[in-house]
């Protein structure tokens, strides 16, 4: 794994020896990793799906240590638009976000939108980012279609909006071209064709043709990330440098296409999405187990949460093997309904968040960066104008699961959150300026959070009052 940590001077010596040098009791400030599933259901984990069919051990013991958010939610039901809302605390609707938006050929994050990574960066952090990025890179635009040239160094990504050091892939892992990154570089270069595998219906899944870099497995991207993120946190912990980590690892599991190792290959009894769960749980466990090795769990903010909603394919796919990913919930990745965005979301801070401890409270992937803001006492509308417009710190919360935590409205594409009520369109709005409270039903979610009984016509002053607080912040949309 070669140039992993040359962030550390001098740190592979002190590795041989077994040296393990923690930064010294005088830090205040905790080191912090988020761990990003992809396309995890609500119910793919027993903690909030008591008849799930897939064992998670790992996410279960990290429930006991910490404090698990039942009303926890990303910032969409996809990919692109979610990671754009974690790292900026900009709500991906207020900018027009989609993962269309990638075929601009430009970053999805601006320059002037700062992420989680500046803020921590600033306060001090060794920032490291290991996974998938997928929020684009400056293409090349001179020909009929922007494209990327894989031959040059690449901008717009990970190392210019916060990160001192970037191991991944820049997309999906099933997405063409396959090959990893390091920094702003190709590893090597996609020159080969090859395959992946894909769930869309029927008994046999697809080939779907894909130029990979030689030597490319599929099978082996995960291991890949998971080994480097270990090792940085050893090298960290290692390192004479008394700098506090930020780790984003945004785990390529269980997005398509399904391909979990040897070592797990029919383990859940209920396929391979299962079997792909248990080894994103395993992932969990070795970067929990090398925070405890090293001694910096004592003083680590750990979060761990999905993406989004589980793929439409694995909701079918489970549903024959007797297994609910949406947990209950109505819909899947890509939808408005809860199922399209509600996720698990788990944090453990020892000595600071209560070990088994449950909260009920609203939170919304964008408000991570007003809470690490307010953890290190940063004003983000001062320090960060262009970001975290829609990011409500639920620090208290983390420290006291008991307190209230009443979150203003929360809209997330074609809904919108006051409390236990919600608004969301029936079906996908052709256009929004013509939109019609008609088109939408009302949920109390607190007596139906399976979103099946509509008491818009019931509650139309409620529904109307949810509408007009859509329509005004639609109305003040700033579209990229």
């Amino acid at each position: 794994m070669r140039n992993t940590l040359a962030i550390y001077s001098g740190l592979m010596p002190l590795l041989i020896l077994g040296v393990a040098v923690v930064a010294d009791e005088n830090t205040q400030k905790p080191n912090i990793i988020i761990i990003l599933a992809d396309d995890m259901g609500y119910g793919d984990c027993g903690l909030y799906h008591p008849e799930s069919k897939i064992a998670t051990p790992n996410m279960d013991q990290l429930s006991r240590e910490g404090l698990l958010f039942t009303d926890a939610h990303a910032a969409s039901g996809t990919c692109t638009p979610s990671r754009y809302g974690l790292l900026t605390g900009i709500n991906p609707v207020r900018t027009g976000v989609l993962n269309t938006l990638l075929r601009r050929g430009d970053p999805i994050i601006s320059e002037d939108e700062k992420t989680i990574a500046s803020l921590l960066q600033n306060q001090g952090y060794v920032t490291c980012m290991v996974g998938k990025w997928h929020l684009g890179f400056e293409e090349d635009k001179s020909g009929k279609k922007p494209a990327l040239d894989l031959s040059k160094p690449l901008v717009g990504g990970p190392l210019d909006r916060g990160f001192d050091s970037f191991y991944g892939i820049a997309s999906s892992p099933g997405a063409s071209p396959l090959c990893f990154i390091r920094g702003r570089n190709v590893v090597d270069l996609p020159t080969e064709k090859g395959t992946v595998q894909k769930v869309r219906g029927g008994e046999e899944p697809v080939a779907i043709q894909v130029m990979m870099s030689p030597g490319y497995v599929p099978e082996e991207v995960s291991p890949s990330f998971c080994r480097e993120a270990v090792e940085f946190i050893r090298a960290h912990a290692a390192s004479d440098i008394h700098k506090p980590l930020f780790l984003y690892y945004a785990s390529p599991i269980p997005h398509q296409p399904w391909v979990p190792t040897a070592s797990f290959k029919g383990k859940s009894g209920v396929g391979d999405y299962g079997d792909f769960m248990m080894q994103l749980d395993d992932v969990v466990g070795q970067i929990r187990d090398v925070l405890k090795e090293t001694g910096l769990d004592q003083n680590t903010l750990l979060m761990f949460t999905s993406d989004n909603g589980p793929g439409p394919w694995a909701v079918k796919a489970m549903e024959e093997a007797g297994h609910d990913s949406a947990g209950g919930l109505r819909g899947k990745k890509s939808d408005s309904w809860e199922g399209g965005h509600r996720v698990p979301f788990i944090a453990t801070w020892p000595g600071r968040i209560p070990a088994s401890s449950r909260s009920d409270a609203v939170i919304n992937f964008t408000d991570v960066f007003a809470t690490l803001a307010e953890l290190l006492e940063v004003d983000p509308a001062k320090s960060y104008p262009g970001s975290a417009a829609d990011s409500i710190s639920f620090l208290p919360v983390l420290l006291d699961p008991a307190k209230p935590h009443p979150r203003p409205a929360m809209i997330n594409r074609y809904a919108i959150r006051v409390g236990d009520w919600k608004l969301v369109a029936k079906h996908k709005p052709r256009d929004l300026d013509q939109i019609e409270a008609s088109e939408f039903g009302l949920y109390n979610l607190a007596d139906d959070i399976a979103e099946q009984n509509d008491l818009s016509d019931n509650e139309t002053e409620k529904a109307k009052k949810l509408f007009a607080q859509f329509k005004t912040y639609m109305d003040h949309q700033k579209l990229k």
